[in-house]
């Protein structure tokens, strides 16, 4: 499987300069963030981006104990207000924005990162099975639709409000055994593409982004709540992509607190992005001085290639 590039890009692997955490700090001071799935990887990075940016953050994962160590990183290093919260958000999305909201005040960014994955045969799925197949659409569609709504008054009311969601490369490859995860993530690819007609106007930015090849418990299959990668075939299959996982998560973090910044500080280039899928391994501000390309070509955008 041949991994997509973009032609004339730098591609990175770890951070650099224009997205460098130093260039941001107490930049975000007056805002809240909610990010979901932040105890480990890409999310916990996420959290200690923003925290560094002089965010209020809210983490959002489905043990206590599992964010205990990240708030005393936070309190520690950087001084920042910052809430534990436990929740299904595909119960109960809009309880869970209230008490962020009661705790810290109205939410100015939110990060989808949240995500499982599910790597079998379909010719290998029982009945039964396709419970699970359909539960990933749940995690990676539902709940962060459910979220962008939950968060829709705060973001109306004050004409502007942030969303990330981490998608995937999956959505540009022709990649078996993972068609519930790959067609999910498409699915919210589009959903998010056709919002940003809707919400754009009313000064609600949101980006898609593939957070890099990264290696964390969701890519090498070691989500323990549920089989992720199922069998030892499979096993195989996915170990011959862990050489290409070779991303730092700061990579995406900090393109994630770059994105909010310039989006809260009104750059006009990174409007261009809003509803527009973006690879955090390509160089934002050469992505960025491209924006008339990128506008009158209708790059970055899920979509069908015609005769």
């Amino acid at each position: 499987m041949e991994f997509p590039s973009s032609t004339g890009i730098t591609v990175h692997h770890t951070p650099y300069p224009f997205i460098a955490s130093s260039k941001f700090h107490n930049s975000l001071t007056k805002n809240v963030v909610l990010i979901t799935g932040a105890s480990r990887g890409i999310g916990r990075a996420t959290a200690l981006g923003f925290a560094s940016a002089g965010a209020s953050v809210a983490v959002l994962a489905r043990s206590t104990a599992s964010l205990t160590s990240l708030v005393e990183e936070i309190t520690t290093k950087f001084g920042t207000p910052v809430l534990a919260i436990t929740g299904d958000v595909l119960k109960d999305a809009v309880g869970v924005v209230k008490r962020v909201e009661e705790k810290l005040g109205p939410i100015d960014i939110l990060v989808n990162n949240a995500a499982t994955s599910r790597m079998r045969r379909f010719t290998e799925e029982s009945t039964s099975d396709l419970d699970s197949w359909w539960k990933v659409f749940e995690v990676n569609v539902k709940a962060p639709i459910a979220l962008i709504h939950a968060v829709l008054p705060s973001f109306l009311a004050k004409k502007k409000g942030v969303v990330i969601t981490v998608g995937s490369s999956v959505v540009e490859l022709q990649a078996p055994f993972i068609p519930s995860y790959s067609s999910s993530k498409a699915a919210i690819t589009k959903a998010l593409q056709l919002l940003d007609i809707e919400l754009r106007p009313l000064g609600i930015l949101n980006f898609i982004i593939h957070p890099g090849m990264v290696k964390t418990d969701l890519s090498l299959g070691e989500n323990s709540s549920s089989s992720v990668i199922i069998g030892d075939e499979m096993r195989e299959v996915q170990s011959s992509y862990v050489d290409y996982m070779i991303d730092e998560p700061e990579l995406a973090a900090q393109t994630f607190v770059a994105l909010a910044v310039l989006a809260s500080e009104g750059d006009e280039k990174v409007k261009t992005l809003s509803g527009r899928y973006f690879d955090v391994e390509d160089d934002l501000e050469e992505v960025l001085n491209k924006y008339d390309e990128i506008e009158t070509r209708d790059l970055y955008k899920l979509g069908l290639k015609r005769l």
